[in-house]
């Protein structure tokens, strides 16, 4: 495992740890469980599907966005998670560019879609963290995929 895929893998971990409890100090274990429980899904998990070797959001990937960043703007404080993947088909390299470019898309999106960009954390994982495991230039859709999580934060 090369050195970028250890630390984008790290940083990916952190940002979804940060998330999900915030970046509250906390003085005790029972502010912690509290904190803990009081980070909640604000609304879902979703996805938004790219064309092979593709970074533009299509239409049906707007109204998911649009969706998000309604719940996001109407769920009082929140956290924005975008990770974007790739399948396998051309190099490693590329397509971890290409997954940049797609979160960077659907980060871009949901600003415009009024998110604050202060609440949307992006990463991308390219080829690697695949929703289905497949060979060396496997085309599959279900791979070609932004995830956007919003979560509520604790007031």
């Amino acid at each position: 495992m090369s050195n970028s895929t250890k630390i984008i893998k790290t940083l990916v971990a952190v940002l979804a740890l940060s998330a999900i409890v915030g970046c509250a100090r906390m003085d005790s274990p029972s502010q912690q469980s509290r904190a803990a429980s009081d980070a909640e899904l604000a609304g879902a998990w979703y996805q938004i599907y790219f064309d092979t070797s593709s970074a533009t959001v299509n239409p049906r990937g707007q109204l998911v966005i649009d969706n998000a960043a309604n719940i996001a703007m109407n769920a009082g404080p929140t956290r924005v998670t975008v990770i974007g993947r790739t399948d396998r088909v051309g190099s490693a390299p590329d397509n971890l560019a290409l997954a940049h470019q797609r979160a960077n898309a659907v980060r871009d999106a949901l600003i415009a879609a009024g998110v604050p960009s202060a609440e949307i954390d992006t990463s991308w994982s390219g080829e690697s963290n695949q929703a289905v495991s497949t060979a060396n230039d496997a085309d599959e859709p279900r791979n070609r995929v932004v995830d956007v999580t919003v979560v509520q934060q604790p007031r």
